[in-house]
């Protein structure tokens, strides 16, 4: 079952149609009095145009609808410290929702070896698919979520060849592989993302280190990590290639320590690296899938 951690979101608003409907009058010729005409003509002029200007600031904001589908990023892969599920984490671009599909074990594997492009020894089946399409000359234009029925995600999967676009049913975590095979964009529904979204820090409450990007770490991230002390930052990504992927840090752990020293927000975490730039490695104590461990991380070139 692929599904949401959490349910409920905000209301929506419904923007005005910017149709407004105008009362029928008579002619003008015959609509004041002959001793009045000058002046209630100005006045009526006045009025028209004030009505005229309503409707277009109404049409205006009608235009401006969000987008039906968001284009989102797949962060990695981690596990649910309550359920011990796999979990595949989905961000939007500008970094400011986070939505977890629960997934299971082997799509879990799957995704996680095409992010960090590992290879396998055989063909797993989102790779069979791939080459299959590519064999046929069908390209993966885009996959989407676009459904959330009884806890359960729904995917669609277009596919595109020379005379048309086609349209496949699909699992999230299916779907979701095979457009990292495939180069291709992931969007989610807009209204999915307000409902089941978890709301990330600003990008200005972030820092990185040594292939460390962090970020403040929330109530709600908390909560989705099961974390129940105080402080700590939350590590978003790990860069490929570098000493902190090396060492084993990984996107969700919580940093709680610093070689004994407590970090409690992005500020301190930015101190301590300073600080520490004689030193030729960090001991850092980790919150991970409910349990606490050190990593020790090169510092030097």
């Amino acid at each position: 079952m692929e599904s949401p951690h959490q349910t409920g979101g905000p209301n929506h608003h419904h923007w005005p149609s910017g149709r407004i409907k105008t009362p029928k009058t008579p002619c003008l010729e015959h609509s004041v009095h002959p001793r009045r005409g000058p002046v209630m003509r100005k006045y009526w002029k006045l009025g028209l145009a004030v009505l005229l200007l309503s409707s277009l600031v109404l049409i205006c904001f009608s235009k401006e609808k969000p987008p039906a589908f968001v284009p989102m990023e797949i962060k990695g892969v981690s596990i649910d410290p309550v359920g011990q599920s796999p979990v595949v984490i989905l961000v939007d671009k500008e970094e400011t929702r986070m939505l977890p599909i629960w997934i299971g074990l082997l799509e879990a594997n799957a995704i996680d070896k095409e992010i960090n492009a590992i290879p396998t020894a055989r063909p797993l089946t989102h790779d069979l698919l791939h080459a299959i399409l590519s064999k046929m000359h069908i390209e993966v234009k885009e996959v989407r979520i676009v459904e959330l029925k009884e806890n359960i995600y729904y995917a669609r999967i277009f596919l595109r060849s020379d005379k048309e676009t086609v349209e496949v049913d699909a699992r999230p975590s299916d779907a979701i592989a095979l457009a990292l095979k495939s180069k291709a964009p992931v969007l989610v529904a807009s209204r999915i993302l307000a409902e089941q979204g978890v709301a990330l820090t600003k990008k200005d409450a972030r820092g990185e280190r040594f292939g460390i990007r962090i970020q403040e770490l929330t109530p709600d991230l908390a909560a989705h990590f099961d974390f129940k002390e105080k402080g700590g930052v939350l590590v978003s990504e790990v860069l490929p290639g570098t000493s902190a992927e090396s060492a084993g840090m990984k996107a969700g752990d919580i940093i709680t320590k610093i070689d004994s020293r407590r970090i409690g927000t992005v500020v301190e975490f930015e101190k301590v690296f300073d600080e520490l730039q004689s030193a030729t490695s960090a001991r850092i104590q980790v919150f991970r899938d409910g349990k606490t461990r050190e990593i020790t991380l090169p510092l030097g070139p």
